[in-house]
């Protein structure tokens, strides 16, 4: 059945006022690329910036002080210049005897001088200047030098120390140099190059070579480690030294053999033995020569270089002999006994000589004899 209802009409368009609103935000331009290598640039620059602020802690601007006076002392050093260097450092304590010119060798350069460090202390201000030196065969060594500002400026830790032999018969030489060191054992040492013992006999072996000092620091030429004191002379025999000892020895038992009995000699019968007699027209012969080697002593001497011997393999000497049995029989018969060279000291002269002393303790006759059979 068919509807009497009215149809509505169509409803108005509707209009929104959005004047009252935000205004929409305008789109942004792009940023800016920045390539790798301005960034780069850029990051070097605020390091230097920030190095330099940093440098200006320890390195003050135009203030190069500290390096000249390091320069000054190891140039005046080279130079043989003693007392212009002794003007830069401050005083040490130390025998003094190898503080001049004769004791020099300007056989090396100087090849790196910088200074590392700076610090204020309650003491002042002080810089730390790195120095390297150069031997003539090419040997580097470095040290770092303390050098106080405030008073002058002045090293404060110039030259090393280095130590005589231990006893009286080695006096320390280098370059050739050879002072009377007292009875000091603590020996200054200006920076360079040494050569120890150049005038000592070929026959010695004193363990030193030629060696840069800088500092406290010490380095043989050749080597890679350095040492904070210079080696110390401990003399041994070289090979042409025990040929020499050899010879002395060989001639020394060769003369007992010929005057014997004689004093330091052990060419004699036991003494607490009375059974035993050698008839004074009898030789002694020598059958072995024992084999020494020497051992350094630290007792003093006034002429050369003291050795105790010490026998490796004894020898061994034969005579004709009277022998007494128990029962009072008489009979002759031939007689050994070992040589032994114990006590007996060897001094070594500047000649390349060797001069054997018979010892106290040394045996004056054979401990024992046996028969040849």
């Amino acid at each position: 059945m068919a509807s009497n209802s009215p149809v509505p009409e169509p409803a108005s368009d509707i209009t929104l006022d959005l004047d009252d609103g935000p205004e929409p935000e305008p789109e942004r331009p792009p940023l800016p690329r920045i390539s790798n290598a301005a960034l780069a640039f850029a990051t070097a620059l605020l390091m230097l910036a920030a190095g330099a602020a940093a440098l200006g802690k320890w390195l003050p601007i135009g203030d190069r002080a500290a390096e000249e006076t390091v320069r000054s002392f190891l140039e005046a050093v080279r130079a043989g210049d003693v007392d212009g260097a002794l003007a830069l450092v401050s005083e040490d304590r130390g025998a003094e005897g190898f503080l001049v010119a004769e004791a020099l060798d300007d056989r090396w350069k100087i090849t790196e001088i910088a200074q590392v460090a700076y610090d204020e202390t309650p003491m002042g201000s002080v810089a730390q200047v790195y120095a390297e030196i150069e031997a003539y065969d090419g040997t580097r060594i470095g040290h770092r030098y303390r050098v106080m500002l405030d008073d002058g400026p002045v090293i404060a830790d110039a030259m090393g120390h280095a130590t005589p032999a231990e006893g009286g018969s080695l006096s320390l030489e280098l370059n050739g140099h050879i002072p009377d060191l007292g009875e000091h054992t603590d020996v200054l040492i200006l920076p360079g190059l040494y050569v120890p013992y150049e005038s000592q006999p070929e026959t010695l072996d004193l363990g030193m070579d030629a060696f840069l000092a800088l500092g406290d620091q010490f380095l043989e030429l050749g080597a890679e480690h350095s040492s904070h004191w210079a080696a110390t002379a401990w003399p041994d025999l070289s090979r042409l030294g025990q040929e020499a000892l050899d010879r002395s020895v060989r001639a020394y038992l060769d003369d007992c053999a010929e005057r014997a009995p004689a004093d330091g000699c052990p060419f004699a019968p036991p003494p607490e033995d009375d059974r035993i007699a050698v008839p004074a027209e009898a030789a002694w012969e020598i059958t072995m020569y024992p084999q020494v080697s020497a051992s350094y002593t630290h007792r003093s001497a006034t002429v050369g270089h003291d050795f105790d011997l010490v026998t490796t393999e004894p020898g061994s000497i034969e005579v004709e002999a009277v022998v007494t049995d128990a029962g009072g029989v008489e009979r002759r018969t031939r007689l050994s006994c070992g040589l032994w060279m114990e006590n007996v000291d060897a001094v070594f002269d500047a000649a390349g000589g060797v001069t054997l002393t018979w010892g106290a303790s040394s045996p004056g006759a054979c401990e024992t004899m046996l028969e040849v059979e």
